[in-house]
């Protein structure tokens, strides 16, 4: 964190820290999604994430998760995971992916006609085969969100909505 001195009323000089702005690195309406997913989580409504809004979030999705795991999740965040605490995570997250050009220049490898886009069983075996393989969870997890239609990906749209961007210019 960035640190600058400021005087007191009696002449000596004291540090004081600044934040960070969480809400510059993401665009509002990403932030508005951000903030009902909190909310979501945020099943007592404390505006905290604790091992018991996890388990209710988990038990929703009918999964039954082992309390050590949740609190290694928990452990990614400093101190308590309030709102501001769960943007700077996935900020970290989302800005820690590759550039929005290389993912691009990814799916345009196996694009032999520049189209910008691919089938979505070609797409799918990639994913399974190829790299960090997906599980077959993790394909209908990411399929919730790609823009799929006819069996054809449209990766071009696809990849701003992983990195967040406009997808309204594609």
């Amino acid at each position: 964190m960035a640190e600058e001195a400021i005087k007191k009323k009696d002449g000596q000089q004291r540090a004081q820290r600044t934040q960070s702005n969480v809400l510059a690195m993401f665009p509002q309406p990403q932030i508005q999604e951000f903030k009902e997913a909190f909310t979501m989580i945020d099943q007592n409504r404390d505006g905290f994430i604790d091992v018991e809004d996890l388990k209710d979030i988990y038990s929703s999705l009918g999964r039954d998760p082992d309390e050590a795991a949740l609190n290694q999740m928990l452990k990614e965040v400093p101190g308590q995971l309030n709102f501001t605490a769960f943007l700077s995570l996935f900020g970290g997250k989302l800005h820690g992916t590759d550039p929005e050009s290389t993912i691009l220049s990814a799916f345009q490898m196996f694009d032999a006609d520049n189209a910008g886009e691919l089938p979505e069983e070609y797409v799918k075996d990639l994913l399974m085969n190829m790299g960090d393989n997906f599980t077959p969870d993790e394909i209908k997890q990411t399929w919730k969100e790609a823009p799929i239609s006819g069996g054809i990906v449209d990766y071009k749209k696809f990849t701003k909505i992983i990195k967040g961007s406009d997808t309204d210019n594609v």
